[in-house]
């Protein structure tokens, strides 16, 4: 991963832009004009707002802490750049959401784990107190230049756990009912759910095969057609039961756990060879800090 270009002319500080679009533009315009100008950004194609746009509609960017974080992957530019606008006044992003400093990345379109790294090193940046202070207060573009240099500077580390997993959603403890748990994995459209004790440590998962199969006899699963037993109700065991189920009658301790520095090739091989549904992330204690599954892997890298 090379260190991202950081032109000057794309630092907009004190931007007086007062909504979404207006910040788009000043900043797309002010980004591509400087990766035209230093050869890095081909001629020709479609501007960098109508990329920005597009996606942005697709889904927004606001990350949190008055944070947000655009980004595109072009066939046209052969260098990893990032613009920032430092807004003037708070503006509204997406509702419920107000951002304040704003971190446009442009990668090439080979280059998806290096935006990534770039974007998470970015949202770290957003977490820190004295941040906001610092951009507001900072003298001229070249001040911010210099302290992003530092903090974005190259790294050669894989692309790990940390870069591509979700927060867990909730929590979901062994005593918790079965019929709950299906109501919460069908509304959060979950295959896969982990379960954890009162300190939020990973003790199993419950999965929709589990579910699924529920009460089924073993002779269903050898069958190479149901025509005769084509009257058999392979749930009424589930319903006859469910009242009284919790997350620990179904629930298999098998699970697959990785800590936040752990590789994407550990991840993948977990998920395609190994066969599991879901990867957790969990801390020294086991503690579960977020998820992974096909899903997630292949939206962040293939749809960044």
């Amino acid at each position: 991963m090379s260190t991202p270009l950081l032109p000057l002319t794309a630092i907009l500080l004190d931007q007086p832009s007062t909504n979404k679009a207006e910040v788009l533009r000043a900043l797309s315009e002010a980004l591509e004009g400087a990766l035209r100008a230093e050869g890095v950004l081909a001629p020709g194609g479609d501007p960098l707002l109508l990329a920005v746009q597009s996606r942005e509609a697709d889904r927004a960017t606001a990350l949190g802490r008055g944070f947000a974080c655009p980004h595109v992957r072009l066939d046209e530019l052969s260098a990893l750049a990032v613009g920032i606008a430092v807004l003037r006044t708070p503006i509204e992003w997406a509702p419920g959401s107000v951002v304040e400093w704003v971190a446009m990345v442009a990668a090439p379109q080979a280059e998806p784990a290096a935006a990534l790294k770039t974007m998470g090193k970015l949202a770290e940046l957003a977490q820190a107190v004295e941040v906001r202070p610092f951009l507001r207060q900072a003298r001229d573009a070249s001040e911010v230049r210099r302290w992003l240099q530092t903090k974005l500077r190259a790294d050669d580390r894989a692309l790990t756990a940390a870069d591509i997993m979700r927060p867990s959603l909730g929590q979901i403890g062994p005593d918790t009912p079965v019929p709950e748990i299906t109501r919460r994995m069908g509304a959060l459209n979950l295959d896969c759910a982990g379960i954890t004790d009162g300190d939020r440590q990973l003790v199993g998962q419950v999965t929709a095969d589990a579910l699924f199969t529920l009460g089924m006899p073993d002779f269903f699963r050898q069958l190479k057609s149901v025509s005769f037993i084509a009257q058999y109700d392979p749930f009424e065991k589930y319903f006859r039961k469910e009242s009284g189920l919790t997350a620990r009658d179904v629930m298999t301790t098998d699970v697959a756990k990785v800590p936040a520095t752990a590789t994407i090739l550990e991840i993948v091989h977990l998920l395609s060879v190994r066969g599991y549904p879901k990867v957790f992330v969990v801390d020294e204690s086991d503690g579960l800090i977020g998820v992974i599954d096909r899903i997630r892997v292949v939206d962040r890298l293939l749809n960044l």
